[in-house]
């Protein structure tokens, strides 16, 4: 059985750059690098701060998108953490598993921390909104 914990922090993406590099056309899958910068919105004691990443997409031809990111994350206070994640992408809707790393003495109960995040593509503003959880 899964546990959701605790809500961690509210984010927003902000894509800067994103390119095709590969497509098969027989089995009708793209692959796609991005880059993107995050404001993460911590909820005590998750840390604020800024984030940037980048990854590449499998994208199918039924429209899911299957993805590997990595970056790193500046808290407000200049502690740097890293990241890893993996998720999936449908209608704009996304869900990823994402867990952190980081040389910190102050922040590391982090270590290991698995959270779900969710969210979704703000077409008006065109950036990702969302929300991670504490994967227990």
């Amino acid at each position: 059985m899964i546990s959701i914990g605790r809500k961690l922090f509210e984010e927003v993406d902000m894509p800067l750059e994103s390119k095709i590099v590969s497509e098969d056309l027989i089995n009708k899958i793209a692959e796609r690098e991005s880059t993107w910068t995050a404001e993460i919105d911590g909820i005590d004691p998750f840390p604020s701060g800024k984030a940037s990443g980048n990854g590449s997409s499998l994208i199918h031809s039924n429209g899911i998108s299957i993805s590997s990111w990595q970056g790193k994350f500046t808290t407000h206070s200049r502690e740097v953490i890293t990241f890893k994640g993996r998720d999936v992408n449908k209608n704009g809707k996304f869900i990823v598993l994402r867990t952190y790393f980081t040389d910190s003495l102050e922040l590391s109960w982090i270590n290991g921390l698995v959270c779900l995040v969710n969210g979704e593509f703000d077409s008006q503003d065109k950036v990702y909104r969302c929300e991670g959880y504490e994967l227990m």
